[in-house]
């Protein structure tokens, strides 16, 4: 568990509690049917200071681990 969390654009730090987290989803509708988006996004921290979004871990991590599996 992450005890500290610091902004890579302002350096404020603080503890989890004092971030606001945003998850993002995407739905497609075909033919009157809705489909989840196969790909898991990670949640994107907002820091309580400068209010810019960053990540904790890389987006990307998960579909490089398959690619070299």
């Amino acid at each position: 568990m992450v005890s500290r969390i610091r902004c890579p654009f302002c350096g404020y730090e603080g503890d989890p509690k004092d971030f606001d987290y945003m998850y993002e989803s995407v739905l497609y509708m075909a033919d009157h049917e809705v489909f989840h988006e196969e790909r898991e996004r990670p949640i994107l921290v907002i820091c309580p200071r400068c209010r810019k979004g960053f990540f904790l871990e890389d987006p990307y991590s998960r579909i490089k681990e398959k690619n070299q599996a």
